[in-house]
């Protein structure tokens, strides 16, 4: 075990004091996670803001796996298809592939499914971070960026209501992702706000290949995962 020194994501005051690209930051930490659901057998599934640190090197670094999820091929394929959807707005597209992924006994009206599925889409733009200013007696002022854990919670037991109030049950991985992506949307909108998540050429959502030796791709210079119990 190594111990890891470093800060939180959202302190960015303390972050521009390391590194002077905040952007490529969260790039990097985003492209590690999606790349651990896409091709390694599990993944981190509690990435708030204190299990995220930037590393006084630059790193970034990965701790607390109290917390894990695995994705089964199903599920993986059906998040695939989840994911191009997702590029291309298209709710009806995202309500066939949840369809895919779980259990239901009686025919889904996609249709509805899809709008059901924009109007808590569109909620997530109203997760709003909490800011705080504090000032100390030489006169120096820091700011840090918080998320309300509430929030995130609601819009995860939102779209699980959906998805069951249109007849779906949905395995339990999904709603680890959905939860991890949620945090990661709004460490994007504060660190990154003009990134173009689907355009950008350096973020990698992904592959469609699966690593069933449990071994994945090799790991990235700029991270370090550590496990802290």
């Amino acid at each position: 075990m190594e111990y890891l020194r470093g800060v939180s994501m959202l302190d960015k005051e303390s972050l521009s004091n390391i590194t002077n690209d905040p952007e490529g930051i969260i790039i990097t930490a985003l492209n590690v996670w999606t790349t651990s659901v896409m091709t390694m057998p599990w993944f981190h599934a509690d990435v708030h803001a204190g299990n995220l640190l930037v590393l006084d090197d630059g790193r970034v670094g990965f701790i607390d796996f109290g917390i894990v999820g695995r994705v089964g091929e199903k599920t993986f394929e059906a998040v695939n298809d989840l994911s191009n959807a997702l590029a291309l707005g298209d709710y009806e597209g995202m309500a066939v592939a949840l369809c895919k992924m779980g259990a239901t006994d009686e025919e889904i009206d996609t249709v509805k499914f899809g709008k059901d599925i924009e109007k808590v889409l569109k909620t997530i733009a109203d997760v709003q971070t909490e800011v705080t200013i504090s000032g100390a007696l030489d006169g120096t002022v820091t700011g840090s960026v918080a998320l309300d854990e509430n929030d995130v919670t609601n819009l995860v037991l939102k779209i699980v209501d959906v998805t069951e109030d249109n007849g779906l049950k949905l395995p339990r991985e999904f709603g680890l992702l959905v939860k991890q992506s949620l945090y990661f949307d709004r460490y994007l909108k504060i660190l990154a706000p003009e990134l173009d998540v689907v355009g950008d050429a350096r973020v990698e959502l992904g592959g469609t290949k699966r690593y069933n030796d449990g071994r994945g791709s090799d790991p990235k210079d700029n991270v370090v995962i550590d496990v802290i119990v």
